[in-house]
């Protein structure tokens, strides 16, 4: 089914068929050229380091698919243990094969965040410097079919007000539907709910576009990874990888949940929207209901309004394809509050399939719910 055939309950509904949290692949070929030239090497050798402990260089980096480096995340899921044999799926950088991807399963609109701009720069001004570069980078990637690839703003969250600055050019200029943070503490270990990332809530509020929270499970932030002792640099230890992905990711969402409905994020910036991304979505519930539960009996001098009801007002959780519990969620917290991801290019993501997958999990739901998760919810948080 191409993305201009649409199955009845979508015919009926009208409903665009939405990838809420897609992902390009950067890799040191692309972005790095719209660097300044004077500063190019030392960018790029700079994340390199960073990213690849023991490298020796860009090369190295970009070759290192024997031990899971960098573009090995672009890998087609299946591949072997060993990364012997891994393929690309060329949508990552290509954005004409990717819509010839979107075509075959159905899917109208993605919205893009990054792979290695994920990760954060321990030199402030270059990691600026190297947030811009990539939003232009991905400026013209979009700009194949601007209709349905959509851009989600990287922003040097070191420093505030570089973030507001660069938020505000990429959504003003470039068009870009939202802006796209870890959900760890970035400057000197401070929680996300103290009152200096202010400014930055403001300011997407302003906009009008919502913050994505984007976990990335990497050592270079106070997170759930470094804390577990999980990471090499880029490189993926066979022996941990899956509590690396399957612990890392939720956990720091779960965190970053906490700070928005329980630390007085959302209720000091009631129209600020916010949508928690790649860290599943069945733990919701009982989350919830957790800080529900301690907020009735300790009360908070953080803020006067539910977790709960923030959450119903202002928040969105995603969900994989083939997470099963989604209706369960739905029926919790409403379906109005549910996004669904492909991940793709990334190993998870089920290509072929991955959009089959979602409507057999969300097949016991009524088909007005169903429209809600498939795309209506995610064009309203993206404005699309």
């Amino acid at each position: 089914m191409t993305a201009t055939q649409e199955s009845p309950a979508d015919a009926a509904t009208k409903v665009r068929v939405i990838d809420a949290d897609g992902h390009v692949m950067e890799s040191f070929s692309t972005w790095p050229q719209y660097l300044p030239a004077h500063i190019r090497d030392e960018v790029v050798a700079l994340q390199t380091s960073v990213i690849m402990p023991g490298g020796t260089g860009a090369d190295d980096a970009l070759a290192a698919i024997d031990d899971a480096g960098p573009e090995a995340v672009a890998a087609n899921p299946g591949a072997d243990p060993e990364g012997q044999t891994r393929m690309f799926i060329e949508g990552g950088w290509d954005p004409t094969a990717r819509l010839t991807d979107m075509d075959a399963e159905g899917m109208d609109v993605a919205v893009l965040y990054p792979t290695l701009l994920l990760g954060v720069l321990p030199d402030a001004g270059l990691f600026a410097q190297s947030c811009r570069a990539y939003n232009d980078w991905l400026r013209d990637y979009c700009a194949t079919d601007p209709a349905r690839l959509v851009g989600v703003a990287v922003i040097p969250f070191q420093d505030v007000e570089a973030s507001v600055a660069e938020a505000r050019r990429a959504v003003e200029q470039l068009g870009f539907r939202a802006i796209m943070i870890r959900p760890v503490a970035y400057l000197d270990g401070t929680m996300l709910y103290d009152p200096m990332y202010g400014p930055l809530w403001r300011t997407a509020v302003e906009l009008g576009v919502g913050i994505g929270v984007h976990p990335f499970p990497f050592p270079d932030l106070p997170d759930i990874c470094r804390a577990m002792n999980l990471a090499r640099g880029m490189r993926f230890p066979q022996d941990n990888i899956t509590l690396r992905q399957g612990l890392s990711n939720a956990l720091d969402v779960m965190m970053a949940l906490g700070y928005f409905v329980a630390g007085g994020i959302c209720e000091r910036f009631p129209d600020l929207q916010v949508a928690f991304l790649e860290g599943s979505g069945g733990w919701l519930p009982s989350m919830l209901e957790r800080l529900e539960h301690h907020f009735h009996i300790f009360g908070s001098e953080l803020q006067r309004t539910s977790p709960t009801e923030l959450f119903k007002r202002q928040c969105y959780i995603s969900f994989d394809p083939d997470e099963y519990g989604l209706p369960h969620t739905a029926a919790f917290i409403g379906a109005d509050r549910i996004l669904w991801a492909s991940d793709y290019p990334h190993p998870d993501a089920k290509i072929p399939g991955t959009v089959a997958e979602l409507r057999e999990a969300i097949r016991p739901m009524a088909t007005s719910d169903q429209a809600l998760v498939l795309g209506a919810n995610a064009a309203r948080f993206y404005g699309l």
